[in-house]
């Protein structure tokens, strides 16, 4: 009876075996099908990368003075003077990203008439995949205030975790060219309020 039961047994542990080991994978896969697509991404741990990247916009004089890069020809998200970014990274082929242009206007006049976060705070869009000429169309269309730098080539794309867009962050800079991500958002944004709600809770 021993002799029978023992290769038995040994098939029902190793059966055991292969179960326990596949599991840690399967909810890996469970991880991916049920996690929002923002969850997945790790901007946090990009941050730092991303604050170095280099853009070479020529931007309107205005824009240049707004972010602080007068007389560079160009320039990383670290130039731009402000302890606070928020970002929105977008498409002009997006179908839907120009629902969210009147919300970062709103932000965008707000910001820079609250003595709070005026200072602190600077507000700017990446389009990916865009030339400069379809930005420039892309504003005067949508009448947008804030300004636009181009990620052509997808690197501050890249960077971020390949997010599909609209997609909306607000970081901090801190020391030694570090960064922390506080808040992002995959989609349309509700309302100016979203943004201004973030800041005054991130803003010291």
């Amino acid at each position: 009876m021993k002799n029978i039961l023992l290769p038995i047994l040994k098939g029902i542990r190793s059966r055991i075996l292969i179960v326990l080991s596949a599991f840690p994978f399967a909810l890996f896969l469970l991880a991916l099908l049920i996690l929002p697509a923002h969850a997945l991404m790790n901007p946090i741990g990009s941050c730092g990368y991303f604050l170095g990247l280099k853009f070479s916009d020529k931007l309107p004089k205005e824009e240049q003075t707004y972010l602080g890069i007068q007389q560079k020809s160009s320039f990383t998200l670290n130039d731009i003077k402000g302890d606070i970014f928020v970002i929105e990274v977008f498409s002009t082929y997006c179908s839907s990203c120009f629902k969210n242009i009147s919300i970062f206007n709103g932000a965008y006049a707000a910001i820079k008439t609250d003595p709070a976060l005026e200072g602190a705070v600077r507000i700017f869009s990446i389009a990916i995949g865009n030339t400069k000429t379809e930005v420039e169309d892309y504003k005067k269309k949508y009448t947008i205030f804030y300004p636009i730098l181009t990620d052509y080539e997808f690197t501050a794309h890249k960077a971020l975790g390949n997010p599909r867009v609209p997609y909306t962050l607000i970081l901090r800079k801190t020391a030694r060219g570090r960064c922390i991500v506080e808040y992002s958002h995959q989609g349309i944004l509700t309302s100016s309020d979203e943004i201004l709600k973030m800041l005054k809770g991130s803003n010291p």
